[in-house]
């Protein structure tokens, strides 16, 4: 059994507005996933590192039990953590350098999906379809399954259990071209595997809050033009679920 955190990045309710997309030209979904049977260990992990980092005004024995650190601020250097380079790094490592955790991350580029089609989906709906997808096949392919936690868009938050709970239930179906035939196939993955999907608070969840840096600094690597040496992706990229690559997969790009 695995539990899944997920959480957003380049939310923007108006998205398809030109300056929306200027601002915020990506919108990504992250999902964390661990071992029930290690999340106690990833847990300790996590906050021994950050106690390591000796934080002022933090409390890490109460990290996900009503206080959180928001991966943006750590991600962009504001305050404390500009003037602080080195513990900033140390934080972002904490959280994103978790040994037996595996990552999957959807990115989609407004404006090619906006000119792509002619009625697109809403990023915030449409990556958690794509995800979903994922977390089903990473499940799959271990024979297991998982229990999903997304931390809450309240303003997205309806459509998105409408969405999934009609996915859940009917699972995901397309079409595809053989590439050995080069003939068109109808392909139908249900969500078997997938127990059930709840929304929180990040607050309240350790879990979720990995799942928010590394949807931020997924983020901010894409806007960066894709760095490899962006500060956090070289944490990420090496445990992206791989299939047996990550492209498609633990990393998916859409359109």
């Amino acid at each position: 059994m695995f539990l899944v955190f997920v959480d957003e990045c380049g939310y923007a309710k108006n998205w398809k507005a030109e300056t929306s997309i200027k601002q915020q030209p990506v919108h990504v979904a992250a999902a964390v996933a661990i071992d029930a049977n290690d999340i106690n260990g990833v847990y300790k992990q996590v906050r021994d590192s950050l106690r390591a980092c000796n934080l002022p005004h933090t409390d890490v024995d109460v990290l996900g039990k009503g206080e959180e650190i928001k991966a943006a601020p750590v991600d962009r250097g504001e305050g404390f953590w500009g003037k602080n380079s080195l513990v900033r790094d140390r934080v972002r490592q904490a959280y994103l350098d978790i040994s037996g955790a595996c990552y999957i991350v959807v990115c989609i580029d407004k404006a090619r999906h906006k000119a792509q089609y002619s009625h697109p989906q809403d990023p915030a709906v449409w990556s958690l379809h794509l995800l979903a997808e994922r977390i089903q096949g990473f499940v799959q392919e271990g024979n297991t399954q998982a229990m999903v936690l997304i931390d809450v868009n309240k303003r997205e938050e309806v459509a998105q259990r409408s969405w999934l709970s009609r996915l859940q239930r009917l699972g995901s179906y397309g079409f595809g071209v053989s590439r050995f035939y080069g003939t068109v196939y109808k392909w139908k993955l249900t969500m078997a595997n997938i127990l059930e999907i709840h929304f929180g608070d990040s607050s309240h969840s350790l879990g979720l809050q990995i799942a928010d840096f590394v949807a931020r600094h997924t983020y901010s690597w894409w806007k960066s033009g894709k760095r490899q040496d962006y500060p956090g992706w070289t944490l990420i990229e090496p445990r992206l679920w791989r299939y047996p690559h990550y492209n498609g997969w633990g990393y998916k790009e859409f359109p």
